[in-house]
C-alpha cells in the first residue's frame, strides 16, 4: 500500500508514440502536486523510446522538484521492457525497484 503524498501510475500492456505526451502530462501533474510518483511497469509488456524518454524526462522534473520517483518492475514485467532497461542501462540511471512478486502465473 502507498503512503500519503505518493501517486501510482500504472501501465500495463504496450505503450508507444501514442500515449506518450498523456503519460508525460499526467506524472508532470502529480510532480508539480508535491507528490511522490511510483511508475508500476509490472504489468508492462512493451514500451518503445518515447515511453522510455517521458519516464527519463519525469525523473529529472521529480529531482528538481525535491520529489520521490520510483519505477517498479516484477517478475512479470515483460521480457522485452527488462531487456530495454538492462541493455540500455537504464536500470542503473533510473530509480528502479523490484517487486517481490508472486510465483509466475501458469497457463
Amino acid at each position: 500500500m502507498l503512503g500519503p503524498g505518493t501517486a501510482l501510475v500504472s501501465l500495463s500492456g504496450e505503450h508507444e508514440l501514442y500515449g506518450a505526451a498523456k503519460l508525460q502530462e499526467r506524472i508532470d501533474s502529480l510532480i508539480a502536486d508535491d507528490l511522490a510518483v511510483v511508475v508500476d511497469l509490472t504489468d508492462a509488456m512493451f514500451l518503445d523510446s518515447s515511453i522510455v524518454s517521458v519516464l527519463l524526462k519525469a525523473q529529472r522534473f521529480a529531482a528538481s522538484r525535491g520529489c520521490d520517483y520510483t519505477v517498479v518492475l516484477g517478475d512479470t514485467t515483460g521480457a522485452s521492457v527488462r531487456s530495454m532497461f538492462e541493455l540500455t542501462g537504464l536500470d542503473a540511471i533510473l530509480p528502479v525497484v523490484e517487486r517481490d512478486g508472486a510465483p509466475p502465473s501458469s497457463s
